[in-house]
């Protein structure tokens, strides 16, 4: 015997290695042995055992493995995610009676392509949960995860794993983007919607990978799923040349075209309304501009009479329609114009007297534009460069 193997080594079968993984080989058998030496159908075991067994990995690597023979469907964890509780508390799912042979605990899930009705196990939805992910958004993504599935056209044994690691990473997208929240509730909305012929809908031919076409066009599916989203049609068409352009010059191969457009028409409309809001293109004010209401709002935290700044939005618009000037926000060049009047006449309140109001129409014109009444007046006014 090699003098370095001192202690009990541990025993697992190589095909059942090649079938789940070597890690999920070594520790699915470790807990048959368990299973088979205390007998019944649901064992506990403490952490410090399942330390001493494994001393090979720290805690988070035993989580990882036994979290993959969990989603695999080979183990069922009746207790929080190790370490989590004092105890392991665990099961094999479908099974009484455990056999001394590993490969006999489970037989292994048979690869198979997306199916048209496919649907998320009850242990999947429950894992997005302890992650955060409501019930409703999850559910909100399966048609995305479908039409990936199928357009990828593979066979595999996990799909709640590969459900699962979609939903997860798209919740961590919404996320990180602020400005999608709106769109996430008008996505979540719309699944309460779904046509009666999703089946149908589902329909998706299979193509090997290759480059676009000049003529690709987005599935229906697609385009269903951006406006559930609350993006506009018309930007959802007036995307695809854009896309089409970019692809053929790059020159990739790809079989899911489908899933990248609807990848780019979100990043593309989240830039596109957090530049309505916030644009950094110089652009010249329009005939019926009006200031935004947070304006008023600014105005009234500084005691400006609201009314004062909105008989100046007449003059202020026609000044700077006729300069033909840009900027980029029309909103702070207001603020500024009403604060700089404001200001002015605060100082001429005590020389205006009767000759300020000398042109006035009315004595409330008068009050509230004091000197204003005059075109030469105005157009000083408008001349100042300072706003």
């Amino acid at each position: 015997m090699h003098p370095l193997i001192a202690d009990k080594t541990l025993v697992f079968s190589p095909a059942l290695a090649a079938s789940i993984g070597l890690e999920e080989a070594i520790v699915l058998t470790w807990l048959n042995d368990v299973a088979t030496a205390m007998g019944g159908i649901q064992w506990h075991i403490n952490n410090d055992q399942v330390r001493q067994a494994l001393p090979f990995w720290d805690d988070q690597k035993i989580r990882l493995v036994l979290r993959k023979l969990h989603e695999k469907g080979l183990l069922r964890l009746i207790s929080p995610l190790f370490p989590e509780a004092p105890q392991l508390i665990y099961c094999f799912a479908n099974h009484t009676e455990q056999s001394n042979r590993p490969s006999h605990v489970r037989q292994v899930a048979i690869k198979e392509p997306m199916q048209q009705q496919w649907q998320p196990s009850a242990d999947t939805i429950t894992r997005l949960k302890h992650n955060s992910v409501p019930e409703e958004f999850s559910f909100a993504q399966l048609d995305a995860f479908m039409i990936k599935s199928q357009e990828q056209g593979v066979n595999r044994n996990d799909w709640n794993t590969q459900f699962f690691r979609f939903v997860r990473n798209q919740w961590v997208y919404e996320q990180a983007n602020a400005s999608k929240q709106q769109q996430r509730l008008a996505y979540t909305a719309g699944l309460e919607t779904q046509s009666p012929d999703r089946q149908e809908r589902f329909q998706i031919k299979r193509e090997e990978a290759g480059p676009i076409s000049q003529q690709w066009q987005p599935s229906l599916d697609a385009q269903q799923i951006l406006q559930r989203a609350g993006i506009n049609a018309q930007f959802i068409q007036d995307s695809i040349p854009e896309f089409v352009l970019y692809w053929q010059e790059r020159g990739d191969a790809h079989k899911t075209w489908n899933t990248k457009f609807i990848q780019h028409v979100r990043q593309q409309w989240a830039r596109y309304s957090s530049s309505l809001e916030h644009s950094s293109v110089p652009t010249r004010i329009s005939d019926d501009w009006q200031p935004v209401n947070d304006c008023y709002d600014i105005l009234t935290m500084a005691h400006i009479d609201v009314t004062f700044a909105k008989n100046l939005i007449a003059e202020f618009v026609l000044y700077w329609r006729d300069s033909n000037q840009l900027q980029t926000s029309w909103n702070s060049k207001f603020l500024q114009y009403v604060k700089q009047q404001w200001a002015r006449q605060l100082n001429q309140g005590s020389h205006t007297g009767g000759q300020a109001h000398a042109g006035s129409q009315s004595g409330t014109q008068s009050h509230s534009q004091p000197g204003y009444a005059t075109a030469a007046a105005s157009r000083q006014r408008l001349s100042d460069t300072d706003w």
